[in-house]
């Protein structure tokens, strides 16, 4: 082996700014980095508008009372548009689920509890219907939920004869659901963000999760290497209805009734929801925590215009303009990232740039070759040629 000439350096490394400026463009190559902004961006505006009413404990109990109950049925939205697919059904079955439980508990008597169940149950087999419709007659799934939408809104018009229906819940059902807990934030935001965890891991720590995102980039290739594409399709549909059911019964709980236009213009919210937080409309790239952070941006929206005392239009005006600009950010990122390259000294799947990135420096990367260059330095992590 050659000996290294006595006045070669190693050098330690990136420096600072390189490493920061790295993990700078890691996380604006991310589909939360979007939702985040905004988030960041909106809570500035607000608390500059209403200085003495944005900045308070109340004000975020009502944005997450908001984000959380939109935000759950959002999350199989998600899931489903990373798959490749799109639901305009779920605000329908919110509201068909919503009358099951009402009923359910009203009129046969039945506990909460096994009223809930019986409802997102019912919505899982409202969103199969929908799974097996898109993939037996291979129809678009915009035009199979457009027409269940109005199918279902039909029958729940129907069943309720266009009145709304009371019921008497009792109030351990209530506190379970979406009672008053941390300091006045409802349970709703604790089954939100629990919903949220669930998914994220499925999504990113299981096959199942891998197979989803092959579906959304490439049905055809995934289905060559085996993946189950019409199955994944059913039981993505069947996730988004009966997580619509869930958000439902949560509705249920705090209001103790149902009507005929119960979750009416949700589907709209959820897949804005849902584009805010980094999703892409052509599938196969998405983040729930995005979806999490677009779910509180929507409820930051709703909040933030009543206490700026704005027209009631601006919240409509204002969430479109914001899908409308997400859209066009998600749409750039995902063409950077096809682009992007690491900054000097990382290396795409290398272990030391990762460990830098957390601020734990080595000395080698396992991963590379020494290799002495013609003014006798020894760099690391370069790739070899």
């Amino acid at each position: 082996m050659a000996e290294t000439p006595e006045d070669a350096t190693i050098p330690a490394g990136p420096s600072r700014g390189i490493i920061i400026g790295e993990a700078l463009r890691r996380f604006m190559l991310r589909p939360e980095a979007t939702a985040l902004a905004a988030v960041v961006v909106l809570f500035v505006i607000f608390t500059i508008l209403s200085p003495d009413l944005f900045p308070e404990r109340l004000t975020y109990i009502s944005i997450m009372n908001v984000a959380a109950e939109l935000g759950i049925m959002s999350i199989g939205v998600t899931l489903l548009m990373i798959g490749g697919h799109f639901d305009l059904s779920v605000g329908a079955v919110l509201g068909l689920t919503s009358y099951v439980a009402v009923v359910l508990m009203r009129d046969f008597g039945m506990s909460p509890i096994v009223a809930a169940s019986a409802a997102v149950v019912a919505g899982a087999i409202l969103g199969g219907v929908n799974g097996v419709l898109v993939v037996r007659f291979r129809i678009h799934s915009f035009v199979v939920t457009l027409g269940t939408m109005l199918i279902w809104r039909g029958v729940l018009i129907a069943l309720t004869g266009g009145f709304p229906l009371t019921v008497e819940t009792p109030a351990a059902f209530k506190t379970i659901m979406a009672g008053p807990v941390l300091n006045g934030f409802r349970m709703s935001m604790i089954w939100f963000f629990v919903i949220g965890i669930i998914v994220t891991f499925l999504l990113a720590r299981t096959k199942f999760g891998n197979w989803v995102q092959a579906c959304g980039q490439n049905p055809q290739a995934a289905r060559n290497l085996g993946v189950p594409v019409d199955r994944v399709t059913i039981i993505l549909f069947m996730i988004a209805s009966a997580l619509a059911a869930v958000s439902g019964v949560i509705q249920v709980a705090r209001f103790a009734s149902v009507d005929a236009l119960r979750g009416e213009g949700m589907e709209l919210q959820a897949v804005a929801v849902t584009v805010i937080g980094g999703t892409l409309l052509s599938g196969g790239y998405g983040s729930v925590i995005g979806t999490i952070l677009g779910a509180i941006t929507f409820g930051m929206i709703q909040v933030g215009l009543v206490l700026a005392g704005a027209p009631g239009h601006f919240f409509r005006t204002l969430t479109g303009l914001i899908v409308v600009l997400a859209v066009i950010l998600n749409t750039d990122v995902a063409r950077r990232l096809a682009r992007s390259r690491p900054l000097a000294g990382f290396r795409r799947s290398s272990a030391a740039a990762d460990a830098a990135i957390v601020g734990i420096k080595e000395e080698t990367d396992p991963t590379a070759e020494e290799e002495p260059t013609r003014d006798g330095v020894t760099r690391l992590g370069e790739p070899q040629g």
